[in-house]
């Protein structure tokens, strides 16, 4: 019995990573690593199961990616201040626990990446409405049909999967291929030594 099911789950989810979109990956990457050349900071963010993918994201490219004494990315997310996140939803709703934190963070050319499976969560929304009118760049890790976070994302990266497992699955293995690339691209990289 269990062996059913379970050849039916990894069969969706070999499926779903095999029909992922090769282009915004390579878009991400870029987008990655033109903030890391130009010291631009990197934002992530997510809610449930998305907060801890948020938290394991900014975690490994901050330091499974550097070597000795290398230049490290510029990486935080979010979702790690339990303070500052209970402070916020308190005093001015939920909806406004990532904006409000981006307000005296993020710039110009900085990074927001969203995790969102449904793409529709207010607060997720709000941030990323707020990080285009400070010219971020704006990345969606989305799930579904991407929700109304896909019109909002210049790269809107769409788990093609209806299922929540498999979507949160695949977008910790979309950071670990991540990782796994700036390993060696930021190694080759060494002008940018510290």
């Amino acid at each position: 019995m269990m062996d059913s099911h379970m050849d039916a789950y990894l069969g969706r989810l070999q499926a779903t990573v095999e029909a992922l979109p090769r282009d915004r990956m390579n878009a991400l990457g870029e987008t990655l690593f033109r903030a890391y050349r130009n010291n631009k900071q990197v934002f992530l963010l997510g809610n449930g199961g998305s907060s801890s993918t948020a938290s394991h994201m900014a975690a490994d490219l901050a330091k499974n990616t550097i070597g000795p004494n290398m230049k490290r990315f510029r990486i935080v997310s979010l979702n790690d201040n339990a303070a500052i996140m209970t402070a916020l939803a308190n005093d001015l709703g939920y909806e406004n626990v990532f904006s409000e934190q981006l307000t005296n963070l993020i710039q110009a050319g900085d990074v927001l990446i969203v995790v969102s499976a449904s793409g529709n969560s207010p607060n997720v929304l709000k941030a990323m409405r707020y990080a285009r009118s400070r010219s971020a760049e704006v990345v969606g890790l989305l799930g579904f049909d991407g929700g109304a976070a896909a019109e909002l994302a210049d790269i809107p990266l769409i788990v093609p999967s209806d299922h929540y497992g498999v979507v949160e699955d695949v977008h910790l293995i979309v950071n670990h291929i991540l990782v796994d690339y700036f390993k060696t691209r930021l190694a080759e990289a060494r002008p940018w030594v510290v």
